[in-house]
This record gives structure tokens, C-alpha cells and sequence, in this order.
């Protein structure tokens, strides 16, 4: 086990009023640096208080660092008669999905259904890393009796690509352009599970002021920032279009954004780098990760000529 998480074990069980950002830090390093035994020992430490918000943070590095063994665990301690047992956080179905435990792919699809935005978001999250091929006329179906609705389960258009083609992406779009954008995170992250393919219809998305990718409180930046990383698309290639499209380095005026859509731009690019910055992990397994440096990036945006 590592230090770091052999610290956030002793601050957990200390009684000690400690800030979530800080818990929040602690997880991060053990996701990243931790293994098997990191993760088995922080999901004994969240059994004892389940309930607590607090240890639901312990959740990402077991994820991250557990295998199929800690699964069989987290089933035993977490599930009962086919389903969470109560006050179970529905992270755990982000979890079991991401360990790739396909016991409960049923259940997770029923909850895709509900009228519950954690639990219909975690068990999306889950089943994007399941076999999903037995269900795929029910999730159509599901979809479907929700398209071109402004408010709707968030998170089931993800699942597009389980039954569907890229050939979807239009109507997915369509949808975005009247959706409400407590909404729309499901469906920016359900374009970019098709690959670097849609890098243009994301980068469109990003930069569109009625997305509002950027931090107003419904969290679309952060999916904004998860998409652009499963197609491909780099903060440099973001900053070369802003360069290209800012007034001082204009000689022409006649396609000049207006003031409101660069400060738009402007804002989008600040909210997105600031998830770069605070190196937020993905929340999919197989998800390509923005290797950018962020002094390249500091130097794109700084250091020219005007």
C-alpha cells in the first residue's frame, strides 16, 4: 500500500473535519499511482460508513485500481436480491461496470429507466464498459420514446453507440440544438463514443453558445472536457482556431465574431483548461488521455505577437 493512501486512511478515521477537495486530492494520487491492495483497503474503510459522501469519494480509486476479486467483494457488501441495497451510492454501478462485472447488466439497464439522475448516470457510465448486445432493442426503444424531448434521462443517449452507427450523430445533434442543457451531457459524451470520427462535431459543440459548455452549474464542461478527450481533440488546436478568429490578428473584418462569442470562446476555453489544470480522470476505461503539456499550452496562448 501506498503512503499516500495509508494517509487518507488515518485522516478518514481520525474524526477530524477534513475539506472533500482535500479527500477529494488524496483519491486522485492513489487512482493514479495506487494497485490492488490500495484499492481492497479504502473499500473496507468506505464499507463502515456507506452512507457517508465523504468515503463515496474512495469509490474512484477503488475503481480504478481494483480487479474482478474486489468485485466479488463490492457485490457481496453492496448488492442484495438482484439490486443496491438500500443507501448504497449509485457510484457503485459506475464502479462495476468500470471493472467490467457483468452481473448485474440487467439491473443496470432497468435503472437507465428511472426517474433518478445519479442512478440513471452511474449505471450509463457502468454499462458503456459492458456487453451490451442482449439489450440492444430495449435501448433503442428507450431512447426513442424520449428523443427531441428538452428533458429526459441525461445520460441515456452514451448508449448510442451500443445499438446504433455514427450515422445517428444528426439526430443526436438535432436533439442537442433543442435540448435543455441540464441534459445535454449524455449527449456530447454519446457523439464522442463514436471516436475521433466526430473531433469536428465536438469541437462545434464546445464553441457553441447554446451547448453553455462551460461551468454554469449543470456540470457540461466537464462532459464537454471527458468528449474531447474520447475524439481526439487537443487545447492546441482549440487556441489556433481562437487565434485565427481574434480581431488583432485580423486584416479582414467581414467574418469577425462578434464580442459576446469570443468572450463566449473565451470563457469556454478557461473552463475547460481549468479541468485540464486540476487533471480531473475519466470516467471511462478505455478513454484516450489529453497529454498536452501545460507549458506548450501556456506558451500557445501567451506568447505571440500580439
Amino acid at each position: 500500500m501506498i503512503q499516500n493512501t495509508e494517509k487518507l486512511i488515518q485522516l478518514l478515521r481520525s474524526g477530524q473535519k477534513i475539506d472533500a477537495g482535500i479527500l477529494a486530492s488524496y483519491c486522485r494520487l492513489t487512482s493514479k499511482y495506487g494497485d490492488r491492495e490500495d484499492a481492497a483497503a479504502l473499500f473496507r474503510v468506505f464499507a463502515e460508513h456507506p452512507c457517508d459522501y465523504r468515503r463515496t469519494l474512495l469509490l474512484d480509486p477503488v475503481m480504478r485500481c481494483g480487479d474482478m476479486a474486489l468485485a466479488e467483494e463490492i457485490d457481496h457488501l453492496c448488492f442484495e436480491q438482484g439490486r443496491l441495497k438500500e443507501g448504497m451510492p449509485s457510484e457503485v454501478l459506475h464502479v462495476m461496470g468500470y471493472l467490467g462485472y457483468e452481473k448485474y447488466i440487467n439491473y443496470m439497464v432497468d435503472c437507465t429507466e428511472v426517474n433518478d439522475w445519479h442512478l440513471c448516470k452511474d449505471a450509463c457510465l457502468g454499462l458503456l464498459h459492458l456487453p451490451c448486445e442482449s439489450y440492444r432493442e430495449r435501448l433503442e426503444s428507450e431512447l426513442e420514446k424520449v428523443y427531441g424531448q428538452p428533458l429526459f434521462p441525461g445520460f441515456l443517449p452514451a448508449l448510442s453507440f451500443t445499438f446504433a452507427d455514427e450515422q445517428i450523430v444528426p439526430r443526436l445533434l438535432a436533439w442537442g440544438e433543442r435540448a435543455s442543457t441540464d441534459c445535454n451531457a449524455g449527449l456530447i459524451l454519446g457523439i464522442s463514443m463514436f471516436g475521433s470520427t466526430q473531433k469536428k462535431q465536438i469541437k462545434s459543440i464546445v464553441m457553441d453558445p447554446f451547448w453553455e459548455m462551460y461551468s454554469n452549474g449543470t456540470g457540461s464542461h466537464w462532459w464537454g472536457y471527458m468528449s474531447m478527450q474520447m475524439v481526439g481533440l487537443t487545447f492546441s488546436e482549440l487556441i489556433s482556431d481562437l487565434k485565427a478568429q481574434t480581431p488583432v490578428v485580423r486584416k479582414d473584418t467581414e467574418h469577425i465574431p462578434d464580442e459576446r462569442t469570443l468572450e463566449h470562446w473565451l470563457h469556454v476555453l478557461h473552463d475547460l483548461m481549468e479541468l485540464k489544470l486540476d487533471d480531473v480522470p475519466h470516467p471511462i476505461r478505455f478513454s484516450p488521455l489529453n497529454q498536452e503539456s501545460i507549458i506548450d499550452l501556456y506558451q500557445e496562448l501567451f506568447q505571440w505577437s500580439n
